[in-house]
């Protein structure tokens, strides 16, 4: 930018230069500069139109799991449990919920309500000695933030056997785990497993455009079996559970974080079928 300004200066300074001729060099150093300036603002921003929700290299272009014709989830009927954490204090942990190892209660800019801050490496259970009803619905939110996806690590949800808050449940295959959703955002996709019954199946999931939004997790419960839904996206619809099996809810945080990024939880309504 310096070199074609001292041009400029150079050509304005040769004597008997028109006004026009000084009005068209001028609307040439304009240009020169403006060019400039656009090339910097892309190098430092990226292009235009380039969203912070996806991948540094743009939207997933992996497809959503089929949607079903009809939106088969229903609620239950009558609430077995339910917290949006409104009445807990900032910086605590909420006062219905354990963990394994710390998390607190805030508020987030641009989005209502309170929410858990998730903190890494650790499991979050209702600190409750009742099991979870014979069928039953679950609902909550996901709340993500993050300059990518990826960077969130696997966030994992499901019941386990007993409701001790003694270990990090990463799996469906450890610390007396039952069954395991687990989200794997820098992989983009969805994996569900059962030690019940020895399911274990994976499916895409473009969860690179989820590192900036809500996520709306449905979960019914029907006996043996088991439903997942991910923003009306069936995940998984089969036998994860034996025959009267005792169940606890659980979620836990990814292993790690990458950077500044941080995922949150509220919203939580488990109502009887």
């Amino acid at each position: 930018m310096i070199k074609y300004k001292l041009i400029i200066a150079t050509l304005m300074l040769t004597a008997g230069m028109t006004q026009a001729q000084a009005q068209f060099l001028k609307r040439l150093q304009q240009k020169l500069e403006d060019k400039v300036d656009k090339k910097v603002d892309g190098m430092i921003n990226g292009p235009k139109g380039s969203s912070g929700t996806g991948s540094a290299a743009g939207k997933s272009t992996k497809p959503l799991p089929k949607l079903e014709e009809v939106y088969s989830f229903v609620p239950g009927r009558s609430l077995y449990f339910a917290d949006n954490f409104a009445t807990d204090a900032a910086g605590r942990m909420p006062r219905q919920w354990k963990s394994s190892g710390g998390g607190s209660i805030v508020t987030v800019p641009d989005v209502p309500g309170k929410w858990l801050a998730l903190a890494p490496r650790t499991t979050y259970r209702i600190d409750s000695i009742l099991a979870m009803p014979g069928n039953f619905t679950v609902e909550f939110d996901i709340l993500t933030r993050s300059t990518q996806a990826k960077d969130i690590g696997a966030l994992v949800f499901g019941f386990a056997r007993d409701n001790s808050n003694r270990s990090y449940i990463q799996d469906a295959y450890n610390d007396n785990a039952i069954t395991g959703t687990q989200l794997h955002f820098w992989n983009e996709d969805v994996n569900n497993a059962s030690s019940d019954t020895k399911i274990n199946n994976s499916l895409e999931y473009p969860l690179s455009n989820y590192g900036n939004t809500v996520l709306h997790v449905s979960m019914s419960i029907e006996g043996e079996n088991m439903r997942v839904y991910l923003n009306r996206s069936k995940l998984v619809d089969t036998r994860m559970f034996k025959t009267n099996t005792i169940k606890y809810f659980y979620l836990s945080a990814p292993y790690d974080y990458e950077g500044e990024a941080m995922a949150y939880f509220s919203n939580l309504v488990i109502s009887k079928l």
